[in-house]
């Protein structure tokens, strides 16, 4: 029977956050997956993590998991969370009480200077967790680089912006004591499966119109993903997959569709959280791929079913 939440939760708000899937990501799963015993959960894009803390909770015959993700930043302040939370706390309670009794041009003027300490990367692996934090809390942009690499998000003139969440930091830290967390290619996460393992792949999304998207995961990589899934399903090991759906924006775009097509293919609908303003954001639908059989609801569209989500 599955359990309730706890409290573990993501630390870091992400682009392409999973928190509004999860009652139809749960659906999708193996019929049979909280009798499946000893089970390795897997996430090569792990990114903020909603779906990996709700599993961890509510699964206990996940017995292993491991998360990765090519963004050495998430991963050092994964690291921090997990093995050094007390620690982490401690600065960002000192950041925070700095920072908050600050007029807004005061504040501005901090954020651009932990700005600039961040990217000059001289900090210690706890310091540098603990502004990459702050200034995930506090700027317009979730994570965002320019051409050199620097984070590049500006001031968000939040009046109450929660900088230490110390209640889900130790929620976090609890859990990933449980996790193997690596920062490398996607493919090196195949190394880890073994006996009953699931794989969760959540890549960066095929551009659709003006989508946020990673412009480095072109179409090349979109199929070396397919083939390294279909590598896990000459394994035997079950996977599910999340993408963008080409025909929200252009009714003749299938690439994905046929690129997955020897594959079961649902269509779920979201809101676009990216955009700042709610009355600009777009209702988009998305992907969701498995290699294995499992009927979410009734749906009638053969080729590429519809799953709706309230907002």
């Amino acid at each position: 029977m599955a359990g309730l939440n706890i409290g573990a939760q993501p630390f870091v708000k992400w682009p392409g956050t999973k928190s509004q899937h999860i009652h139809i990501l749960t659906q999708a799963l193996p019929a049979n997956f909280a009798e499946i015993p000893n089970v390795t959960y897997i996430e090569p894009f792990v990114g903020g993590g909603a779906l990996l803390f709700h599993m961890l909770q509510t699964y206990p015959n996940i017995r292993r998991a491991v998360i990765n993700d090519n963004n050495l930043d998430l991963i050092r302040a994964y690291n921090t969370v997990r093995d050094r939370a007390k620690e982490l706390v401690a600065e960002l309670k000192k950041i925070q009480k700095e920072f908050l009794p600050l007029d807004e041009e005061e504040r501005h003027e901090y954020f651009n200077e932990m700005r600039d300490e961040f990217n000059a990367r001289l900090s210690d692996g706890l310091r540098h967790s603990a502004l990459f934090i702050f200034l995930n809390k506090t700027s317009n942009a979730n994570y965002r680089t320019n051409s050199e690499g620097k984070f590049n998000g500006a001031y968000n003139h939040l009046q109450y912006p929660v900088i230490c969440d110390e209640r889900t930091i130790y929620a976090d830290s609890k859990l990933l004591k449980r996790v193997i967390i690596t920062c490398d290619d996607y493919e090196k996460t195949y190394s880890e499966a073994c006996g009953n393992t699931f794989f969760f792949l959540d890549p960066p999304y095929r551009p659709t119109g003006k989508r946020h998207h990673n412009a480095d995961f072109n179409d090349k990589e979109q199929i070396r993903l397919k083939k390294f899934c279909d590598l896990l399903s000459y394994r035997h090991f079950q996977w599910m997959l999340t993408n963008s759906d080409g025909k929200c924006q252009d009714p003749d775009d299938t690439f994905m569709e046929q690129l997955y097509s020897n594959y079961t293919v649902d269509r779920i609908w979201s809101r676009q959280a990216i955009v700042a303003k709610p009355e600009k954001r777009e209702k988009l639908s998305e992907l969701l791929v498995r290699n294995f059989q499992q009927e979410i609801l009734s749906l009638r569209d053969v080729n590429c079913r519809q799953l709706s989500l309230a907002f």
